[in-house]
């Protein structure tokens, strides 16, 4: 079998998605995939410009070269490991988790984000993968605690203000990060390194609404 017609057809069948929608979202033509499944002669050739496009539609990694060793896992997360999560070598069978952003997170971080984590590390910290996702810190409100540019590892099990920690937090539809208390059961204190606090209270609270508790911090993942 072809081993890259043989990844396309594994993809579409992970994603849901048919060979003529694939085949026009990466090239504008339904008919990409269907040729390549059509010519069936010895000296077979594949357009690399449209693969590499068809690759980016498909979540598939376009690559050309030796092939290379599965990541060593360091400190328990493994960057490297998540080119691409769904690849035979990569996170899933290297005993990485590919955690992906939380879909609150701005436009640009969308999908998996670029780190994957141990499980054995997440089973020491008693942390459960569903409840886990990556979101961007986009100012320095609470910087040097959480630097612009940093990507944090969130727990959405965890979203009761205690006073304790880092919490990431929409208002009004904008991410940001605070540490939350309720200093009364009609308020909550919400307190930026940098910024004025503010305490919310009846509809203020409303379009306040808490993601998840920080439980890992990456300044190098940006």
């Amino acid at each position: 079998m072809d081993p890259i017609l043989d990844a396309i057809d594994k993809a579409l069948q992970r994603k849901g998605i048919t060979a003529a929608a694939a085949s026009r979202l990466a090239v504008g033509n339904p008919s990409l995939i269907k040729n390549m499944r059509a010519d069936t002669g010895t000296d077979k050739r594949y357009n690399a410009a449209a693969l590499q496009k068809l690759a980016a539609v498909l979540d598939l990694e376009f690559y050309f070269g030796p092939e290379r060793a599965a990541p060593a896992a360091q400190a328990g997360f493994g960057e490297a490991a998540t080119t691409n999560p769904t690849g035979p070598r990569e996170a899933l069978r290297a005993g990485f988790l590919p955690i992906p952003y939380h879909r609150a997170a701005s436009p640009q971080f969308q999908g998996t984000a670029p780190v994957a984590l141990s499980r054995a590390w997440v089973a020491a910290r008693d942390l459960d993968p569903e409840h886990l996702s990556f979101a961007p810190v986009l100012d320095d409100a609470m910087s040097p605690a959480l630097r612009k540019g940093a990507l944090t590892l969130i727990d959405a099990s965890q979203v009761t203000p205690d006073g304790q920690g880092i919490f990431c937090a929409t208002d009004r539809g904008v991410l940001h990060y605070a540490r939350l208390e309720t200093p009364a059961p009609d308020l909550l204190a919400v307190t930026q390194d940098n910024r004025p606090m503010r305490v919310l209270r009846g509809d203020e609270k409303v379009p306040y609404r808490i993601l998840g508790k920080v439980v890992w911090v990456c300044d190098s993942a940006a």
